[in-house]
């Protein structure tokens, strides 16, 4: 995954679960790094409430960064 764009809750749940993936790590590694419950992995993964402090964790500890962009921009990215 390179990038991902999100505009619902449940898009950015399958962006979280792709790079976590991508990482080779399982729900419970996940929880572990964050110190939250697997339980609590799970439902920001289908998309559903969780602190949007672990959202934006979950994702770096996966290894990437949350951007704000305009809606219906086109983004580049290119690599550092």
């Amino acid at each position: 995954m390179d990038f991902a764009r999100a505009v619902t809750s449940g898009e950015f749940g399958q962006a979280v679960r792709r790079a976590r993936e991508q990482r080779g790590l399982n729900q419970a590694d996940l929880a572990e790094r964050l110190g939250v419950t697997r339980m609590t992995v799970s439902r920001l993964e289908r998309g559903g409430a969780v602190n949007m402090e672990t959202a934006i964790r979950a994702l770096s500890e996966c290894g990437y960064e949350t951007v704000v962009v305009p809606k219906f921009r086109r983004v580049t990215v290119e690599g550092r």
